[in-house]
């Protein structure tokens, strides 16, 4: 039972009046169209026409705003039923652009579908998954995902293949005012205005380009004088599947699928005044929504959508996280997404503009891509596979010619600095996970003689040692001296019982193995999806008087020796 914070307005499963939600929407509809420039970016790196590239950010909308209501459902198996809205993320950028440079756009949508793909199968085998990504891989992903984004702007800032152009001081003018101005605004401005630096920087740039003359009247007249309405076009939509290019959006859907776990679950907290951990379910059926949303943008000619953190953001800070918000949002996309005005505008945006907040992005990912990974304490195993990661893709960009002479089979894995790091990181740890597990045993002749409570306490004692979370070791404590008691009372041993408290990383479990007759508790670690007149009241009383409460239990019994795990999430 969640607890409604006091700070919210309109809190998850509240309807605000109907002239606010439309101002609310207009507002969340606003924001995500500023991501829209993404798709700009992609399109031109393939060589869209100008009509193409206005039918694409129409179709963009119409994605987007598909993506928004999934995400905002709260019945079913899709949705995180929170207002989580999807943008055309960065994440998606560095692949997209790769696959437009070398194979075209086709390559873009197909692979975008894939993509999609990845982070859809990761939602349904979210939990058996952790092993592979644990605090430490997790942010050098949106570490060095955020590099590669930082590349392409600065690029785009300095305009390194132009730097003959007569117009190329303006070009460095508008860049550094662009950026300095979204960067004061998330320093020094309070409020929404901070919450909005990103779109209040770009429409800031447009204005400066326009004044010195980047952007001229005869190109804003054109903008301007085509039809009001128009269905966009899909005639520039093709799909290829490119296997040099797996790695690269593999690894974009694993980050795609990692930012989800984290908005939905900020989503979780922000919206609960007694929230202690994760639901898995929303986070699961959030994770799904997205990479159904993203596979939506593949096939009507997109990138890449991801949940955005700062729509996030901005709903906490206004007061308003009512998922009908989301709606609303949707609607006023689709309804945009026929005036190609709105495309076209988005068209004009210069590329100092666009670098300048390129780079104002990348540098959030980098930096929350370093705090992640130091949410845990790095150990000499993790130093080794961050450092050597790191060099190899970093190396990726010095050493091009080199790489490129790699024979043909290595070339998906190396192609791009994003793949090799994150491939060798994921090698690395694979490797080092030996020998990582930790596990202490206690022994007791008899529970008569020693109680239960001696073992208990050498076992939190170990725990403690370990650096493990209060409630968690709390938790662990509790349930196994339930356990240990059950077992003390209905006098089910006989011999040796041994406890044995393990952990590694992501789980700390609590075995307990001994000799006798097993002990019965099944309504522990089971789910029941359907429950029937009094069978709710005896399954939840049961539990409670049981007084235990692991995340998962298995139980097993062989002759007489017998066996019973707690596992408990870390």
């Amino acid at each position: 039972m969640t607890r409604r914070p006091t700070d919210l307005i309109y809190a998850v499963d509240e309807v605000p009046p109907l002239p606010r939600l439309v101002l609310l929407g207009a507002q969340h509809a606003a924001l995500l169209a500023v991501y829209l420039v993404l798709i700009v970016i992609v399109m031109k790196a393939g060589g869209a026409s100008h009509d193409e590239t206005v039918s694409a950010i129409s179709l963009g909308m119409i994605a987007a705003a598909v993506g928004t209501v999934l995400q905002a459902l709260w019945r079913g198996p899709v949705g995180s039923g929170y207002l989580a809205a999807p943008v055309f993320s960065a994440i998606y950028l560095g692949p997209s652009m790769l696959a437009a440079d070398h194979y075209g756009l086709s390559a873009v949508f197909g692979m975008t579908i894939f993509a999609a793909l990845v982070e859809i199968i990761i939602s349904r085998f979210l939990s058996r998954l952790r092993v592979f990504f644990p605090p430490a891989i997790s942010g050098f992903i949106v570490m060095i995902v955020g590099i590669q984004l930082g590349l392409v702007g600065i690029d785009h800032v300095l305009n390194i293949g132009d730097t003959s152009n007569p117009h190329y001081t303006r070009h460095l003018i508008v860049a550094g005012l662009t950026l300095s101005i979204t960067m004061g605004f998330s320093i020094w401005a309070g409020g929404m205005a901070r919450l909005m630096c990103s779109t209040i920087g770009i429409l800031s740039g447009f204005l400066l380009a326009i004044a010195f003359g980047l952007v001229g009247a005869d190109e804003l007249a054109d903008a301007v004088s085509g039809p009001l309405l128009h269905v966009p076009s899909i005639g520039h939509i093709s799909y290829s599947f490119e296997l040099p290019l797996a790695p690269a959006f593999l690894i974009a859907g694993i980050a795609a699928a990692l930012r989800v776990v984290g908005v939905v679950t900020t989503c979780q907290k922000i919206n609960d005044e007694d929230w202690k951990r994760p639901q898995f379910g929303p986070i699961k059926g959030g994770m799904l929504a997205d990479g159904i949303g993203c596979a939506i943008g593949g096939l009507m000619g997109c990138i890449g959508q991801n949940t955005g953190p700062s729509l996030v953001g901005v709903s906490k800070a206004s007061g308003a996280t009512s998922r009908y918000i989301a709606f609303s949002a949707g609607a006023i996309m689709l309804i945009f997404s026929f005036f190609p005005v709105v495309g076209a505008m988005f068209i004009l945006l210069p590329k100092p503009v666009i670098g300048a907040a390129l780079v104002f992005t990348a540098s959030f990912m980098i930096t929350g891509g370093v705090q992640i990974m130091m949410s845990r304490n790095i150990d000499t195993r993790m130093t080794y596979v961050i450092g050597v990661a790191l060099l190899l893709g970093l190396s990726r960009e010095v050493y091009s010619d080199f790489f490129d002479s790699l024979p043909t089979f290595l070339q998906p894995f190396s192609s791009t600095a994003l793949a090799l790091a994150v491939t060798s990181s994921l090698v690395l740890h694979l490797v080092f996970r030996i020998g990582t597990r930790k596990s202490v045993s206690v022994a007791a002749a008899d529970l008569d003689e020693t109680g239960p409570e001696d073992l208990v306490e050498r076992l939190h004692r170990q725990a403690e040692q370990w650096g493990l979370a209060a409630d968690l070791v709390e938790r662990m404590t509790t349930t196994t001296q339930q356990v240990l008691d059950h077992l003390e009372e209905t006098r089910l041993i006989h011999g040796v019982l041994t406890a044995t408290v393990s952990y590694d990383d992501f789980d700390l479990v609590v075995a307990i193995d001994y000799h006798g007759v097993l002990l019965s508790l099944p309504n522990i670690g089971v789910r029941h999806h359907v429950l029937v007149e009094e069978e709710s009241f005896s399954y939840g009383l049961a539990d409670f008087l049981t007084g235990v409460y692991p995340d998962r239990m298995e139980s097993t019994a062989r002759g007489g020796a017998c066996s019973i795990r707690l596992i408990f999430s870390a």
